[in-house]
């Protein structure tokens, strides 16, 4: 689903909340889904044209997101990452439903 609509995320991620993996299962698989995916856009699509400046921007914002997850997680509540999973995964989907649906129209 992700190579043909972009949407590979909503569907695994509401697969995972109704197998009830807790987050500590959830987060390794989903690391490891979207580095397959990536590693299979890449060798489909080649390595995204981005000046310098940009793949600075790219590689300042994920060491940032990791080391702002990694001081978070003992913090956070699984219910509360529960939701805000279902809360993006639903607003993924509705938002290529909505694009196709104005593809469509």
């Amino acid at each position: 689903m992700n190579s043909a609509a972009g949407v590979g995320g909503p569907p695994y991620s509401l697969y995972a909340l109704n197998a009830g993996w807790p987050i500590y299962d959830f987060v390794p698989n989903a690391q490891f889904y979207g580095l397959a995916v990536n590693i299979f856009s890449v060798a489909v699509n080649g390595v995204p044209r981005l000046s310098g400046s940009a793949w600075g921007v790219t590689v300042a914002a994920m060491a940032a997101g990791a080391l702002i997850g990694r001081a978070l997680a003992p913090r956070v509540r699984e219910r509360g990452v529960r939701r805000l999973v279902f809360a993006l995964a639903m607003a993924g989907g509705c938002s290529v439903l909505i694009k196709g649906l104005l593809e469509w129209a």
